[in-house]
């Protein structure tokens, strides 16, 4: 595993929407809603085609966590990344962010094995992307470390939609999408497939305003 700091290395953009001040709207109940508390225990997936907003989603969850003081680190593999100006935009303090490249998808679910036994970390981002598979194994051995340690363990996964979630021990799926208000105004959305703790069918929406490249 290779734990690096973003600034140094190369990267590729992956656009994330800077949130727009004042127009927010969680859910109602508290248990619905897309935030670190309600997440907090759970191993949850979000997943998109390519075009949604899984990155906005995660960099919300990772300020919340930051503003809590709870450590969160991100984990993926290859040559893609996050866009480190769009987060620092969004007032995420990278060097308070652990990121950890790794080979592939199975050394990725590891490194969040270790992160989620240490007990240290609030969330875990799992970024991966297509490669979106995970042995019962790993999925069985994650999700107890989540609710043992009261931790937010999000799964990043690209598919197409009405796809299955990664497995039974997924706790919740959503499906994300990005829509256009205006030039610069998007809202993003995740709607929510599968809800062990409650039924499916609930969804979280923010509005954003578009990062540069995005607009």
């Amino acid at each position: 595993m290779d734990v690096f700091a973003e600034k140094s290395r190369e990267w590729t953009a992956s656009p994330v929407a800077a949130p727009a001040a004042g127009r927010r709207r969680p859910a109602r109940e508290p248990a619905r809603a897309w935030n670190l508390s309600s997440l907090a225990g759970r191993l949850t997936e979000i997943s998109d085609s390519g075009a949604a907003p899984s990155l906005t989603a995660a960099a919300a969850l990772i300020l919340q966590a930051q503003q809590r003081g709870e450590p969160a680190a991100w984990i993926g593999f290859g040559n893609s990344i996050f866009f480190p100006p769009d987060f620092v935009e969004w007032g995420i303090d990278l060097a308070a962010l652990p990121v950890i490249r790794v080979p592939d998808a199975l050394t990725a679910s590891h490194a969040a094995d270790q992160l989620l036994r240490s007990g240290a970390f609030g969330l875990v981002v799992l970024d991966l992307k297509a490669q979106a598979r995970m042995p019962m194994a790993v999925q069985s051995r994650l999700a107890a470390l989540a609710r043992r340690h009261h931790a937010a363990l999000l799964c990043l996964t690209r598919k197409q939609k009405g796809a299955p979630s990664l497995g039974p021990l997924v706790s919740l799926h959503g499906e994300g999408r990005i829509t256009r208000t205006a030039f610069s105004r998007f809202n993003w959305e995740i709607r929510i497939v599968k809800d062990k703790r409650g039924a499916p069918g609930w969804s979280h929406t923010e509005s954003c305003r578009g990062t540069d490249g995005l607009c």
